[in-house]
């Protein structure tokens, strides 16, 4: 450790200690800045794109949930949503409750194209999770209901092994039996039996079981 004898001497190292280094230092200060303007940049778009993406949703879901529904302006309430805003939540969530009314109406083919849709937009490292993961479960068993097994077990195929949901498991199991792949089937519905809480839920799974090892 250097000792300086005054306070001139320490003054004149730190002098000498800034002009060896300008540069660097300069450069690091520069690049501080910079990640701090981008980050405070990219928060306040983010907000905004959120407040407009809202503004439009609210619109939307009031629309659809009037007496007699303006059919033109809902429209164009969720195309404007989905295509000026595709990465919001807003909609995310938009997207899922049309996917899901399409198919109790009966439109299956184009709720199919909603969730597929919505995987789509939430998937990669900065997707929604739980969106994702509803879109997920909502394709297989569309696809189950059109009896295209292998395409529901595919769509299920990220989901984490070790945390998947019971409903997952049993869903994988119908398309497994669908597949007559009957061993397989009776092993994802046991983890899902065990990793279920309802005991009306665990009653019918238990028929699904019986039914395979008759």
């Amino acid at each position: 450790m250097v000792d300086y004898n005054s306070d001139e001497e320490r003054f004149t190292a730190i002098a000498d200690f800034f002009k060896r280094n300008r540069n660097s230092i300069l450069f690091t200060l520069a690049a501080i800045v910079l990640i701090a303007v981008s980050s405070i940049s990219v928060n306040a778009y983010k907000t905004n794109q959120n407040n407009q993406a809202a503004d439009l949703y609210d619109a939307w879901f009031a629309g659809m949930g009037k007496e007699t529904v303006d059919l033109d302006k809902t429209t164009r309430d969720y195309n404007a949503l989905q295509n000026d805003f595709p990465a919001t939540g807003y909609a995310g969530l938009a997207r899922l409750i049309k996917a899901s009314q399409l198919a109790r109406e009966g439109e299956i083919s184009n709720s199919l194209n909603e969730f597929r849709a919505l995987l789509k937009v939430t998937s990669g490292l900065f997707g929604n999770d739980v969106l994702n993961s509803l879109a997920r479960i909502n394709i297989a068993r569309i696809e189950l209901s059109n009896e295209n097994f292998l395409p529901a077990l595919e769509v299920l195929e990220s989901f984490n092994s070790g945390g998947e949901h019971a409903m997952v498991y049993e869903i994988k199991g119908d398309a497994l039996s669908g597949l007559n792949k009957i061993q397989l089937a009776l092993d994802q519905y046991n983890l899902a039996l065990n990793n279920m809480k309802d005991e009306s839920q665990k009653s019918l799974l238990k028929i699904k079981i019986s039914q395979l090892t008759q």
